[in-house]
C-alpha cells in the first residue's frame, strides 16, 4: 500500500508547477506519476524538473547510456516501466 497520496495532475497545472508539468506532458517525460508524487513538495519538484531537463535534454550523456540507466533503475525499483 502506498504511503504517499497521488495528486491530480490537472490540479497541479493550477499551481506554480504548471510550466514544468505542461512541458513534461508535452514531451511525455517524465511520467505523470512523477508529477503526482513530487508535487507534494513544490520546491523539491521544481528542483527535480530542472535537474531532469538538464540531465536528459541538455547533457552530454549518450542516449544508449541513458537507456541503460533507465532500465537498471526500473529493475532496482521492480518497475515494469
Amino acid at each position: 500500500m502506498p504511503n504517499v497520496k497521488m495528486l491530480d495532475v490537472e490540479e497541479l497545472k493550477k499551481t506554480a508547477l504548471r510550466p514544468f508539468v505542461n512541458k513534461a506532458l508535452r514531451h511525455r517525460a517524465p511520467d505523470p506519476a512523477f508529477h503526482a508524487i513530487q508535487g507534494q513538495n513544490p520546491e523539491l519538484a521544481k528542483a527535480l524538473y530542472i535537474a531532469w531537463g538538464t540531465v536528459f535534454n541538455m547533457g552530454v550523456v549518450s542516449h544508449n547510456l541513458k537507456e541503460i540507466i533507465r532500465v537498471q533503475l526500473s529493475r532496482l525499483a521492480y518497475c515494469n516501466y
